[in-house]
């Protein structure tokens, strides 16, 4: 038996068909690139906004020139600034809301505050109040009745607004700028401490103290 071999296939790496070059006419090529439907020449750019020019003049006056790295540092200069005024603003605008007080509540009544006087300040004699606690050496009382006197002669100066409720810190902030502040503040350290300390004054203590209330009686009635 005789055995056989297939022949393998023979492929050939040379290609013998023929290259034609087809060149369109120049004539053509140039109309069809003219076509106006087609607009292959024209050349795209983008427009510069009112933001970008902004950045550019911004990043040229604060660095001198323009450029990637300057441009951003501006864009980031502009954002903070618009960030920080928005927080103030909205910060200002909650102060002056009702909402503050969520934040920041009313005053409320407390034992310092004068909610217990019942009369009308205007019939108050407070020179007499004063001369019959000082009768009964009760040098407290005395302070007690000179302290709310400076507090109706602030009022009737339309220095402050009186109210019963009120705190020394809120007759305190009313007067900022004023030039009773000081003296202001001094008495009220003095009624704190005679009233709330219940400290057994002297009658040496009580003239010492009571010098304040007649000078600040002074700056008032200038």
């Amino acid at each position: 038996m005789i055995s056989q071999k297939e022949n393998p296939v023979e492929f050939s790496l040379y290609d013998s068909s023929e290259i034609k070059k087809i060149q369109p006419l120049t004539e053509n090529e140039r109309k069809v690139f003219l076509d106006q439907d087609l607009k292959y020449d024209q050349k795209a750019g983008v427009k510069q906004g009112f933001f970008d020019k902004l950045l550019d003049w911004l990043a040229e006056f604060l660095f001198g020139r323009t450029g990637y790295a300057n441009i951003n540092m501006a864009r980031q200069i502009i954002i903070w600034s618009v960030v920080i005024t928005g927080i103030t603003l909205l910060i200002w605008l909650l102060s002056k809301s009702e909402l503050i007080s969520l934040i920041k509540p009313k005053p409320k009544s407390t034992s310092f505050n004068f909610s217990d006087i019942t009369e009308d300040l205007n019939t108050i004699n407070f020179n007499l109040k004063i001369a019959e606690a000082l009768k009964q050496f009760d040098y407290r009382m005395a302070i007690r009745w000179q302290y709310l006197k400076i507090l109706f002669m602030l009022d009737k100066k339309q220095i402050i607004n009186f109210a019963p409720f009120k705190t020394n810190i809120d007759y305190s902030n009313e007067l900022k700028g004023n030039n009773v502040h000081q003296g202001f503040i001094k008495v009220s350290r003095i009624y704190e401490y005679t009233w709330y300390g219940q400290f057994t004054l002297t009658e040496a203590i009580y003239k010492n103290n009571s010098l304040e209330f007649e000078t600040i009686e002074k700056q008032i009635n200038v």
